[in-house]
């Protein structure tokens, strides 16, 4: 899950060099990263206030990431505390259909898929329900979901995902 917030106020990221569970260093990205025993996936934070959670595994999780995040930044004296406001940019979820199949078959069979084995080695479909999101189709029958923007998404990509596999 990659949900966002904004603190609405500029970071002295340099500050975080020696922070405990902080890493920051230019050559890699330009922004610091929280990664500790405390956190379920990775926050990053950038100069501008922006921060992203990557790799939580529900939207509470990302939640607690940020506020913690916040908390940690407030205490060490770089920003005050701020109402935080998340959004969920982008939610990936997994599928397995446990059984092969056959990616050329699908390519041809089901409408709205993509697969060009040169480029990329799984099928690609767009579902009009999934408003945008895809889903990732592997010749191992593993799938994987990506774009959703909401939880009801998930739904609604179970659903697709039940109707994509009795088509297969």
């Amino acid at each position: 899950m990659i949900v966002t917030a904004d603190l609405h106020q500029p970071i002295r990221l340099e500050r975080l060099v020696y922070a405990k569970g902080f890493l920051y260093d230019t050559a890699i990205y330009q922004c610091a990263y929280l990664k500790d025993e405390n956190t379920h996936g990775k926050v990053s934070v950038f100069a501008s206030g922006r921060t992203i959670s990557v790799g939580a595994k529900s939207y509470r999780s990302a939640r607690e990431d940020l506020a913690y995040c916040l908390k940690r930044l407030v205490c060490l004296g770089l920003i005050h505390r701020t109402r935080l406001e998340t959004k969920i940019r982008n939610i990936v979820a997994t599928a397995d259909l446990r059984r092969p199949v056959k990616l050329e078959t699908i390519a041809f069979k089901i409408g709205h898929v993509m697969y060009e084995p040169e480029q990329f080695p799984s099928a690609v479909y767009y579902d009009p329900e999934l408003e945008g999101a895809s889903i990732l189709i592997f010749a191992s029958g593993k799938l994987v979901l990506a774009g959703l923007r909401n939880t009801s998404a998930l739904r609604t990509a179970r659903s697709v995902v039940a109707r994509l596999s009795s088509q297969i």
